[in-house]
């Protein structure tokens, strides 16, 4: 029979800087095979950009450039075996939050689930990991610059993330977890992170699946681009003594101006390509080839980019942008814009645009994806999510699974996105998309809302698992199948 035990909620530290002067220090595993409590803090960040939907809960969180902790929550019940009445290993979700490279914490309450924890049960971990100027930068300036030094110091967080995922392995079965059944998962720049990870050939053997939670395409940075954010910072830092001297405040000041920088350009910092983090990355057909996990899930939401447009206002979107950008992203322009046209015929320009970014840097990025690792021998499963926000303007923007996903609507109670939805079909909607995922992260086949194993990803038929509210969730053909991105 089952056996109660208390439920975990804590945090721990799974690493340490090597060097506490050294803000740009290398991160070294806690020197002990003990868990070893530690306070909920988050890196140094400014409010996310998207706080207008989500809400503030990360700026509850103290801040220290010394937050290399994670956060664990365990059942306060265990499965048995039926045969043998020994206790079974639950299977684990870590899962790395998002936030555009530069914000993000792993303690927020958002992440907070019982139901997730208890309705597997499996025993879900969070990740910290660097963000921002402090996470993808570093001390010497541009002209002392070793080659490659660059994309070395942008790919810390990913060195971060592998130091976690180590603690994780060593440390689950402590917390009832089967340290041989690990599924990494992430939204947004976490998803990034997770697909990242998936062919990084350090991380193979530290999870045994992946799933990605609105996945995007977002190549990783050239050389030359990393110079040139890193000159900018220095520049605006002169006063200050630099990256390696300025406080953290002005670095953070500096940051907001490099975002503004790159408005429409790209990401302001993420990791860039070199050595193990190949340019190719976001060539899927290249890169599915090296994916060392055999089973893959994707999830997305039918009107991403809302959230990145949400405050932008509509005259910033002429129809001849939308047209200059449909002609620039897409093979056939014209069957884009039927598509749209199709989809939403009284759009206005901003909301043509929407679709038009929500398609070509997600939907088909997702498709994409799918079937080249579909053809590399992997299981594919995909999914997308269509509740809609009653905030005006919102739609169902990128964060929206996020609350349904982990579904305590109380620590999203402020979140501005969850407007106009009910508490019925909150609840309803949350328990499909936690059973999709606990199948998933059982033994890599989601489940509907009967309970049936869902097929996987065909790519000669592809078909997506749509959740629609409530207890509306049904497979279907991707109406965007046939266009092509330009990439």
């Amino acid at each position: 029979m089952n056996q109660a035990s208390p439920r975990v909620d804590a945090v721990f530290r799974y690493a340490s800087a090597a060097d506490p002067k050294d803000r740009f220090s290398e991160a070294v595993p806690v020197g002990t095979d003990q868990p070893v409590p530690a306070d909920p803090v988050a890196f140094p960040q400014l409010p996310g950009s998207l706080n207008a939907l989500i809400g503030p809960a990360i700026g509850e969180l103290e801040q220290s450039p010394d937050a290399f902790v994670l956060r664990v929550q365990a059942p306060g019940r265990q499965a048995d075996d039926a045969a043998t009445g020994e206790r079974v290993p639950l299977p684990v979700l870590v899962f790395i939050p998002g936030g555009g490279f530069l914000s993000g914490a792993a303690a927020t309450r958002w992440f907070t689930t019982p139901s997730l924890t208890e309705g597997g049960p499996a025993v879900v971990v969070t990740l910290n990991y660097r963000v921002g100027a402090l996470g993808h930068l570093g001390a010497a300036t541009v002209e002392d610059l070793e080659p490659g030094e660059a994309a070395q110091d942008s790919q810390r967080p990913i060195r971060d993330l592998l130091l976690a995922l180590q603690w994780v392995k060593r440390h689950a079965a402590e917390f009832g977890g089967d340290p041989e059944n690990i599924t990494l998962a992430g939204d947004s720049a976490g998803a990034w992170y997770t697909y990242a990870l998936a062919s990084h050939p350090q991380a193979a053997g530290l999870f045994r699946r992946a799933a990605m939670v609105s996945l995007p395409y977002e190549p990783p940075i050239d050389h030359h681009g990393l110079l040139e954010r890193r000159r900018l910072m220095q520049q605006a830092l002169v006063e200050h003594g630099g990256l390696a001297e300025a406080p953290v405040r002005e670095i953070l000041t500096a940051q907001r101006g490099l975002s503004r920088d790159y408005a429409g350009k790209g990401m302001a910092l993420m990791p860039g390509a070199g050595g193990l983090l190949l340019a190719d990355l976001h060539d899927f057909d290249a890169a599915a080839a090296r994916l060392h996990v055999q089973e893959i899930a994707l999830f997305s939401t039918s009107e991403e980019a809302a959230a990145f447009l949400f405050s932008a206002p509509d005259e910033a979107f002429p129809p001849s942008a939308v047209d200059g950008f449909l002609g620039a992203k897409f093979e056939d322009p014209n069957a884009a814009a039927e598509w749209i046209d199709a989809k939403r015929p009284e759009a206005t320009s901003k909301q043509r645009m929407i679709e038009a970014l929500t398609l070509f840097q997600f939907s088909l990025a997702g498709l994409e994806l799918a079937h080249a690792a579909s053809e590399a021998g992997k299981t594919v499963h995909l999914a997308g999510f269509h509740v809609r926000s009653g905030l005006p303007g919102a739609l169902s923007p990128h964060c929206m699974p996020l609350p349904f996903l982990f579904g305590d609507r109380n620590q999203w109670a402020d979140a501005p996105m969850l407007t106009g939805v009910s508490d019925a079909e909150f609840e309803a909607t949350s328990a499909g998309v936690q059973a999709w995922l606990l199948g998933f992260v059982r033994d890599g086949q989601p489940l509907g809302p009967d309970g049936r194993i869902l097929a996987a990803f065909d790519p000669q038929q592809p078909q997506r698992w749509e959740f629609r509210g409530a207890s509306q969730a049904t497979a279907e053909a991707p109406s965007e199948s046939q266009l092509r991105a330009t990439r």
